[in-house]
């Protein structure tokens, strides 16, 4: 027995050695334990990550929505339209501004009476009094911003007028205008205003420049 059992116990006592200098017997178990949760811990991260990246995906979801909503209600404001139109002169931006600051100016080419600011939160009056402006913003050559409002429309009611001047080449002009809140209606129920105030944009005051001092095109 002593023969048979001596060389199993050696080799058994030999394995056994040989596992304890690798780390023990339990090593694998240990190692296998560290890491599941590191595993659980990068799978929560990664479901963390998903919910903080959904709920911040339906977030700006919302906020376009608010934008969106925000936007329709600014462009469709029943009642009121916008008037654009792009005009080009025979002229310097500088020139087509003066005429357009100027008292004397204004006189000549609509033939009615007219007093004009040239200061910011100055006031106009145009066209023998029927239109009063007020100065929001003065750019020599490059802006004019103002407020407008015509003896014929409901009280309370005024609109934005927005003239930008760009000089693509030397000599050329181009104006763009912007006139919103322009109501539909006036006072007495007439549906024609914004047609008459596009009409008068373009008849009496930008052909009539044109025409008065030679910057046809």
């Amino acid at each position: 027995m002593l023969a048979k059992g001596k060389p199993l116990v050696l080799e058994k006592v030999s394995d056994f050695v040989k596992a304890m200098a690798k780390g023990g017997p339990v090593k694998d178990e240990l190692e296998a334990k560290k890491s599941a949760p590191k595993n659980t811990t990068a799978t929560s991260t990664s479901n963390s990550n998903s919910s903080a990246m959904s709920k911040e995906k339906v977030g700006v979801e919302k906020e376009a929505k608010k934008e969106v909503k925000k936007e329709g209600k600014k462009e469709g404001k029943k009642g009121f339209k916008t008037i654009t139109m792009s005009e080009k002169f025979n002229c310097r931006a500088k020139d087509m501004y003066e005429i357009l600051m100027d008292e004397n100016r204004w006189k000549g080419f609509t033939q009615s009476n007219a007093r004009i600011s040239k200061d910011v939160g100055g006031q106009f009056s145009i066209f023998d009094g029927s239109v009063t402006v007020i100065n929001l913003e003065l750019q020599e050559g490059k802006l004019i911003s103002q407020r407008w409002r015509f003896g014929s429309w409901s009280d309370g009611i005024d609109s934005t007028v927005r003239l930008v001047f760009n000089e693509p080449e030397p000599g050329v002009t181009v104006i763009k205008l912007t006139h919103s809140d322009v109501p539909e209606e006036d006072r007495y129920g007439n549906a024609t205003v914004v047609e008459n105030t596009e009409r008068g944009w373009r008849d009496l005051i930008f052909n009539k420049i044109r025409a008065v001092f030679g910057f046809g095109i």
